[in-house]
C-alpha cells in the first residue's frame, strides 16, 4: 500500500514537471472544469448478464495550445464506473433451473481518480478530435445488493465498501469536442481499458473496463 502511494506521488511530480516544461513552449494555456455522465461496464470473460450502469464524473483540465490546430489536454477527473447485473433467486435456490423473474440486483461501483492525457486536433473553429492514453487509480469499490421483491423499503440494501489500494488501470480514450460558446463545450468520449481486471485469477481469463462519457466543459 505504501509503495503504491509513493508511486502515485512520483507520477504526480513527474506529470507536474512535464506540464511545466510543455507550458514553456505553449502559445496559450487555459484552465477549465468539467462534469457529466458515465455509461460504464466491463467487457470480456465472465460478463454474461452484466449490464452497463449510469454514473457520473467531474474534474479539472488544462488545455495547452501549441498551434491553432493542436493542443495538449491533461485532465484530473473523479470517475465512477463499474457494472450491474440481476440474479434470479429461484434459479440460485433450485440448482440452476431458470425462471423468468430477476429478484436480486447487484450494482458494483468502481470509483477512480483518472488522468487522461489527450491530444486535441482541431477540425475547424468549433469541432476537434481528442485521443490519447488514460490512467486510473482505484480509490474504492462499492457493492450494493438489493432484493427487488422487497419494494416496501423495510429491508435496506446490502452495501459493502473495500479499498481500491490505488490499483492502476490504463487504456485509451477517443472522442470529440464541440464548442457551443467561447466558454462552454460538450465532449462525448469512449474509453476502453487495456489492463486485464482478472489478471489475479487462475486461467486465461480477461475482462476490461469500458465507459462512454458525455461531459460539459467550462473554460476560464
Amino acid at each position: 500500500m505504501k509503495l503504491k502511494i509513493k508511486l502515485v506521488k512520483k507520477l504526480g511530480i513527474a506529470l507536474t514537471l512535464f506540464f511545466c516544461c510543455m507550458s514553456i513552449f505553449a502559445q496559450e494555456t487555459h484552465f477549465g472544469i468539467k462534469a457529466g455522465l458515465n455509461y460504464a461496464s466491463v467487457v470480456g470473460d465472465l460478463t454474461e448478464g452484466v449490464k452497463f450502469r449510469f454514473s457520473g464524473h467531474g474534474g479539472i483540465f488544462l488545455e495547452v495550445e501549441f498551434s491553432d490546430k493542436f493542443s495538449l489536454k491533461p485532465e484530473l477527473v473523479y470517475s465512477s464506473q463499474g457494472f450491474q447485473f440481476s440474479s434470479d433467486l429461484q434459479t440460485i435456490e433450485n440448482g440452476g433451473v431458470t425462471f423468468d423473474q430477476n429478484d436480486i440486483r447487484t450494482n458494483v461501483q468502481f470509483n477512480y481518480l483518472t488522468i487522461p492525457v489527450l491530444g486535441k486536433f482541431a477540425l475547424n473553429d468549433r469541432v476537434a478530435v481528442e485521443f490519447g492514453p488514460q490512467f486510473g487509480f482505484l480509490l474504492n469499490q462499492v457493492t450494493k445488493i438489493k432484493n427487488l421483491d422487497q419494494r416496501n423499503g423495510d429491508v435496506p440494501e446490502n452495501r459493502s465498501t473495500i479499498s481500491g489500494n490505488f490499483r492502476l488501470d490504463y487504456g485509451g480514450a477517443v472522442g470529440v469536442s464541440v464548442q457551443i460558446t467561447d466558454k462552454i463545450s460538450v465532449a462525448p468520449r469512449f474509453y476502453i481499458g487495456l489492463r486485464n481486471q482478472l489478471e489475479d485469477f487462475e486461467g486465461n481469463l480477461q475482462n476490461y473496463n469500458a465507459a462512454i462519457q458525455a461531459s460539459v466543459e467550462y473554460t476560464f
